[in-house]
Parts: structure tokens; C-alpha cells; sequence
């Protein structure tokens, strides 16, 4: 039986604090579930601006995406950013995963998301970070795909040019049974940098190799994705979690698996329970 979350009563800003930061790291540990109604709790509190409750906010959008909620994700980003951003705090400095929930405002033409990233723009002090990022997303719709606006975006299904895959690291032609830890992890930063698929799936499918990094399991992922190999990719998305790190300690889950159109088709029913109920980051040592 789960326990559930250790959530004391904030009553002053310390105890908001250390409940917020408690929270996440609770979550973190494999209980997003249970975690996500105190998160939105002390995320939908006034005064958004300050730490804790922002925090909160952006740790509780991470959840609701990868619980497949996006709209409520996109409808808590807006309604923070309008009620608070105005009062020129903390929140204004921030951007993702605020940006990346309206964004991905699910059911919605690239025209109308790029119509509620700039009207939200407006919501927040001209030149802070949160504005001009908002604002930039907004024009960028205009010239590039939601898709290529999206985390986790890479060059999938490319092929490889006649003259083959350039600026591969030469670790790539060693016997890679041969080579340390370090000289491996080159290996495969290597062939995500040059997109060189064809290699890398020869290192899984007659090695039984996989990358030990985050960005290269999703990297091979959505290939596996493209190609229709629904199994592989998913076993990439399963590789990746071992390898993730929060950024800030906010940080509650990657969004890019469930928000990158081509990585979503390998997001199955499996990885999505796989992350919401498995340690991750630092709970996972």
C-alpha cells in the first residue's frame, strides 16, 4: 500500500516552501499521483509570483502532461501567468514548462496557439523572459511546425547523405566491445549528432547495446518511432528514464516523451506508468 504524501499545512512562506519542495521530491520518488492534488493545491494559491507556488505550478503541468491532461496542463500555465505575471516576480523569469503546455494546447490549430501564446505574452512585464519567450514561440508558428517548436525535436526519418554520416567521432569504426565507458558515451553522442540511425540500430539489434544517456534513448526512440517499430521505440523510452536529471529542482518529469508529436506514438500505456510510479532523478539513487 502507497503512503500517502507527506504534505504538512503552509502556513507562512518557509512552510509553503519546504511543502512545495517536499512534495516534488515525494513525487519524484514515484508517487506523481499521489503528489499531484497537493501540488495544484499550492499551485493554484495567490501570489504566484513567489517560488513555492510557481514551482508548484510547473512541477504539476510536468504531471498532468504525462497523465495525458494537457488542456488542464495549458489552463493552469494561462491562468497563473494572467493572475500573477503582472506583478513582475519570480514567475516572469521562467519558461518552460510553462511555455511548452500552451504550446501543446491540445485540439488546436497552429493559428489559434500561436493567437493564446501571444495574448498571454501580454500578460507578463515587457522584456522579462517569460514575455519574450512567449512572444517568440507565437511568430515562430508562423515559419515552422509546432512540431519542430516542440521538446525533444530531432531530424527523424532524414536519411543519411550519399557521402554517408559526416562528423562522426572515429570511436565509431573501433570494436565497441573494446572501448571504456567514456569512449561509449562519445560513441553515441556521436551518432545522434550526425543522425546517423543505421548505425546506432546496429549496435541494438546485433549487439544488444543501448545508449546509457537520456538524449540519445529518445534520440533512437522516435527513429524507432518513424520507422513503425512501436516496441523498440518503447524500450528506448523505458532506457531513457534511468538517464534522466532534473534541471531545477522543480523539475518533476520530462515533458518531451508525452509533448513531441513522433515521440508520443511510442509513449504507450506502459512507459506512461513506467514514469509516473518509478523513482527518477536523484529519488532514484
Amino acid at each position: 500500500m502507497r503512503r500517502k504524501a507527506p504534505v504538512p499545512e503552509a502556513k507562512g512562506e518557509d512552510d509553503l516552501m519546504n511543502s512545495a519542495e517536499k512534495l516534488i521530491s515525494y513525487a519524484r520518488e514515484g508517487h506523481f499521483r499521489e503528489a499531484l492534488p497537493q501540488l495544484l493545491e499550492i499551485a493554484r494559491r495567490p501570489g504566484g509570483a513567489r517560488g513555492p507556488v510557481w514551482e508548484a505550478a510547473a512541477a504539476s503541468i510536468q504531471i498532468l502532461l504525462w497523465r495525458d491532461r494537457p488542456g488542464e496542463a495549458a489552463d493552469l500555465a494561462e491562468s497563473l501567468i494572467r493572475t500573477d505575471a503582472s506583478s513582475g516576480g519570480e514567475l516572469c523569469d521562467q519558461d518552460m514548462p510553462f511555455d511548452e503546455a500552451l504550446l501543446a494546447t491540445p485540439e488546436a490549430s497552429e493559428e489559434a496557439v500561436a493567437d493564446r501564446l501571444a495574448a498571454v505574452a501580454g500578460a507578463v512585464p515587457a522584456g522579462r523572459v517569460l514575455h519574450e519567450r512567449l512572444n517568440w514561440l507565437s511568430q515562430q508558428l508562423a515559419q515552422r511546425s509546432l512540431a519542430e517548436l516542440t521538446p525533444g525535436f530531432e531530424p527523424w526519418g532524414v536519411p543519411l547523405p550519399p557521402s554517408g554520416a559526416k562528423h562522426r567521432s572515429p570511436l565509431v569504426e573501433r570494436d565497441f566491445e573494446t572501448l571504456t565507458a567514456e569512449e561509449k558515451r562519445v560513441v553515441w553522442m556521436s551518432l545522434r549528432t550526425a543522425n546517423d540511425f543505421p548505425r546506432a540500430h546496429e549496435l541494438v539489434a546485433q549487439g544488444g547495446y543501448t545508449p546509457g544517456q537520456y538524449a540519445e534513448c529518445t534520440w533512437m526512440a522516435g527513429w524507432y518511432a518513424v520507422q513503425g517499430d512501436i516496441e523498440r521505440g518503447e524500450a528506448m523510452l523505458l532506457a531513457a528514464h534511468g538517464g534522466w536529471h532534473p534541471y531545477m529542482k522543480w523539475d518533476a518529469l520530462p515533458t518531451d516523451p508525452v509533448l513531441q508529436p513522433t515521440l508520443r506514438l511510442v509513449a504507450t500505456d506502459r512507459v506512461r506508468e513506467h514514469y509516473l510510479t518509478r523513482p527518477i532523478g536523484p529519488e532514484a539513487k
